[in-house]
């Protein structure tokens, strides 16, 4: 039998995703969790991609910005002309803006990063970086 050292933090992650999961999952959809996309973030060799739902939404409306470890989306659901508040008999969804940053797995490139827009599903494609070998250098000693 091994020891394994003690880290209260070490499932820190796992229970971050469970709490945020269940707000997600919540009927009430507290902290304004209800205005945000529903994302899936996945790699592969070569790529990390990142599916976002978000229906209704002309992609003239979505904006996109990404750095080496995050993608940030926002955009504007917006109502259409004809749903007058006087005419309404239930009212679900959401209307307004959003904004959300999705932390990724591993650096990408930005330069090499692309989106398309199909049937209400965002999909942004990111080439991985390639991690260097050393990221220090060899001093020489005088």
């Amino acid at each position: 039998m091994s020891l394994v050292e003690w880290n209260p933090f070490r499932d820190m992650d796992n229970f971050t995703r469970d709490v945020a999961g269940f707000f997600d999952r919540s009927p009430f959809r507290l902290f304004g969790m209800a205005n945000t996309p529903r994302v899936d973030v996945y790699q592969t060799d070569n790529e990390v991609i990142v599916k976002a739902e978000v229906p209704g939404i002309k992609k003239e409306d979505i904006n996109i910005f990404v750095d080496e470890n995050s993608i940030r989306l926002s955009g504007k659901f917006t109502k259409t002309s004809d749903f007058k508040d006087e005419n309404v008999y239930r009212s679900e969804r959401y209307y307004g803006n959003f904004s959300r940053t999705i932390p990724l797995p591993v650096e990408i490139k930005t330069d090499q990063t692309s989106a398309e827009y199909k049937d209400g599903i965002l999909t942004i494609t990111a080439m991985k970086l390639e991690p260097s070998r050393l990221k220090g250098r060899r001093i020489d000693i005088n």
